[in-house]
């Protein structure tokens, strides 16, 4: 009987709860702060609870549509690289929220040798993240592509086992990655 109303205690507990978060509105601004938060500890399981069936990451004219499933290679692939992220500015707009955000990782900090700093609009859908639309970003594009370029050919030649790696964004394609980057390192100390 004790079991029973624990269970039945913790089933009003949690709806109650639930109706109370309901009736304070959304707050899309804390949604998408949980998101980046779980995206720094590189938490799959807790971050998928935040993304509706399907996401789209947009950047510039190139969509890119994510069913959850193709959403975790994605993530698997990125979190290779160890990413951090730190939220700069947010602000909420109806149903989406415009953020300012800085990335680093290993990745970038070899490519750019700082943090990309980007803005950000958000969309959000049933209280999910179904859009990422990346509207502005601070980057040395010259020299991002000048390195990878630099990088890619030095690969090929030396070590061709790992030729394609830019291509591969599956997880091992990360850590092949990171295998390259060290290589190139190696060769120009």
């Amino acid at each position: 009987m004790i079991r029973f109303k624990t269970i039945v205690g913790s089933v009003i507990l949690f709806v109650c709860i639930c109706s109370l978060n309901g009736c304070s509105g959304n707050n899309n601004a804390q949604l998408v702060k949980d998101f980046y938060n779980q995206l720094n500890h590189s938490n799959y399981f807790e971050l998928s609870e935040f993304i509706g069936d399907s996401i789209t990451i947009t950047e510039g004219d190139y969509n890119m549509n994510y069913s959850k499933n193709d959403y975790y290679k994605f993530f698997q692939w990125d979190s290779v690289f160890n990413p951090k992220y730190e939220i700069l500015a947010i602000k909420e707009i109806e149903n989406k929220v415009e953020i300012s955000i800085s990335k680093t990782c290993t990745r970038i900090e070899f490519l750019n040798r700082k943090p990309l700093v980007s803005k950000e609009i958000i969309e959000i859908k049933n209280q999910k993240i179904s859009k990422i639309k990346n509207i502005e970003m601070d980057s040395d594009f010259n020299l991002w592509n000048t390195k990878r370029t630099q990088m890619v050919t030095w690969i090929k030649k030396n070590h061709p086992e790992l030729d394609g790696f830019i291509y591969d964004q599956t997880r091992t394609g990360a850590q092949n990655y990171l295998k390259a980057i060290t290589l190139y390192k190696k060769s120009n100390n």
